[in-house]
């Protein structure tokens, strides 16, 4: 299948890049701006470009451009964006054969990256989602249908799962370097984490003063948290009533749970 993408930045380039390794016919990229790898022969500076063209046009563009982007196009194209929290209706090209949208479920940090396999959210009319349905199949992905009103909870479900967990083991790094530890424990830790969830689930694998009931140590911990690193207080206290949450769900006894979630609480207000 032809296509072209509209956005040469990291999205862009790296579906680009996965397509034409599974000898997709490429036509171009429209952007603003390009990045030096781009050869001319593969830039295209107009929209306009497309008309009568039998090609499948992708809008790797941030969510704000995607609406008019897509109504500078001309008619009796299938167009889809890469957002996760839009669906196919933001896209307003006029007569279009199709409408989908195209989600690849991981971080995307640099250009030009292997995007082959994984997971994929997907949605769109009847004729896009057959086009994202083949994009995956032939990427070796794995779809995921995803009704369009839910596609913002989707898309905040996957910031968690990436871009916050990025953070957590930020945070998490920040404060071993406070105690005085500098090596780089938390990526290992990160890694046997994920494993055990894999492995066990998330109840099983769960560990720590919360499942075990000792509100002691927890006290401890959080008031030393709040006298060297009280600019951290607040999302962990969000995280520990999660803990607790789950913690409840493995059996832990009411007695505990409600004397930790008392010491919680107390530090909720700080």
């Amino acid at each position: 299948m032809k296509f072209a993408i509209c956005g040469a930045g990291r999205v862009g380039t790296s579906l680009t890049f996965s397509l034409k390794s599974v000898n997709w016919e490429f036509s171009g990229y429209y952007s603003k701006s390009y990045p030096d790898f781009i050869e001319e022969t593969e830039r295209i500076y107009s929209p306009a470009e497309f008309r009568g063209q039998d090609c499948l046009v992708i809008l790797a563009v941030p969510d704000i451009a995607i609406e008019v982007l897509s109504s500078q196009l001309p008619p009796y194209l299938i167009v889809g964006h890469t957002s996760g929290s839009l669906d196919h209706k933001v896209i307003k090209a006029p007569n279009p054969k199709g409408r989908f949208s195209l989600h690849p479920l991981r971080s995307v940090p640099s250009h030009r990256l292997d995007l082959s396999g994984g997971y994929w959210g997907i949605e769109g009319d009847e004729v896009g989602l057959e086009v994202a349905e083949k994009i995956v199949g032939a990427l070796k992905g794995k779809g995921l249908h995803i009704a369009p009103e839910k596609k913002p909870l989707y898309h905040m479900a996957s910031i968690i799962s990436t871009n916050l967990l990025t953070s957590l083991l930020f945070l998490a790094e920040q404060l071993f370097e406070k105690s005085g530890i500098t090596d780089d424990v938390v990526t290992s830790l990160g890694e046997k984490v994920v494993k055990n969830v894999k492995d066990m689930d998330y109840l099983e694998s769960l560990t720590g003063p919360v499942e075990r009931g000792d509100w002691n140590t927890l006290d401890r911990d959080l008031k030393s948290l709040e006298e060297n690193a009280h600019e951290f207080l607040v999302p962990v206290v969000k995280l520990l009533e999660i803990n607790l949450k789950i913690a409840k769900k493995k059996g832990l006894k009411e007695e505990d749970a409600n004397r930790i979630y008392s010491i919680i609480s107390n530090y909720s207000e700080s």
